[in-house]
């Protein structure tokens, strides 16, 4: 079996870690471990064949992590107007590889970023209420265009190991907690 095979067994492995390491009560446990994005985060590094792949996608999940959790942690890692200059900036933290297919990296955050645009579409009218910057409401993104272009650059890069764990249809609906 390959070093770097993502297997059920080795997002266990990831899921309980990160439950552990971040002190997850069962219910957040099981919670983040069906999650098909932080899956992906998961997944990626393995799947591109990153050297250190366990170790990459710890971090990586980590920032998932704090990205989702309540107070300042979460307001660092918000969007904000100087995110707007690029579809992937806000997600430029998660972006780090050591090795690994530069083809199935890009395709894999591109996915990434259609399930946060996706978030943001849904998002628009509880954002506004919120007064939390959405750079859909604010005029920043043209949301079709983008989820379009992205969409066709994922489709361009064949990945059915990685669409098992996350596929257009699923990232388009915007599941990112």
């Amino acid at each position: 079996m390959p070093k770097n095979r993502f297997t059920h067994a080795t997002w266990k492995r990831l899921s309980a870690t990160m439950a552990s390491g971040f002190a997850m009560d069962r219910s957040r446990a099981e919670a983040f471990a069906g999650n098909p994005t932080a899956k992906l985060i998961g997944a990626l590094p393995f799947l591109a064949g990153c050297r250190a792949p366990e170790r990459c996608a710890l971090a990586h999940l980590a920032v998932f992590v704090l990205g989702g959790a309540s107070g300042p942690a979460r307001e660092l890692f918000d969007h904000a107007e100087s995110d707007d200059y690029d579809v992937l900036a806000r997600l430029s933290s998660i972006a780090s590889f050591d090795g690994g297919d530069p083809a199935l990296i890009a395709r894999g955050m591109k996915l990434l970023a259609i399930v946060m645009i996706a978030g943001y579409k849904k998002d628009l009218a509880a954002d506004r209420a919120a007064g939390r910057y959405n750079p859909l409401g604010a005029g920043a993104w043209d949301a079709e265009a983008l989820l379009r272009s992205l969409r066709s650059q994922v489709e361009a890069i064949p990945a059915p190991e990685m669409d098992e764990i996350l596929g257009l249809d699923a990232a388009l609906r915007g599941y990112w907690e």
